[in-house]
């Protein structure tokens, strides 16, 4: 048996994208929890918004999906995903001790 096709891509496109996010913030000088904050924000919005099946049918989101429906589902990630750009602009909290 095979893997998936996409799956390959899907890890190589989300490895790509946190190592640029991580750059970027580094150019900046922002600390390293901003920087996951606001990459992972950014990504649950990305995935919420473009809907990949690896992302959109998995068990998790299939149960949200079939409790409150999918315009639902798509409020309850999108505002998480605002939620965690929102901590990583405006507050100082951070993963793991200090």
């Amino acid at each position: 048996m095979s893997a998936p096709r996409g799956g390959c891509w899907g890890h190589l496109v989300g490895l790509a994208f946190c190592l640029l996010v991580v750059l970027a913030f580094h150019a900046f000088g922002w600390p390293r929890d901003r920087a996951l904050w606001l990459g992972l924000g950014t990504a649950l919005g990305m995935l919420t918004l473009t809907r990949p099946w690896w992302f959109w049918e998995d068990y998790r989101a299939r149960w949200l999906r079939g409790l409150i429906g999918d315009a639902g589902t798509a409020l309850v990630y999108l505002a998480l995903a605002a939620m965690m750009m929102w901590i990583g602009l405006e507050t100082n909290w951070r993963f793991g001790r200090q």
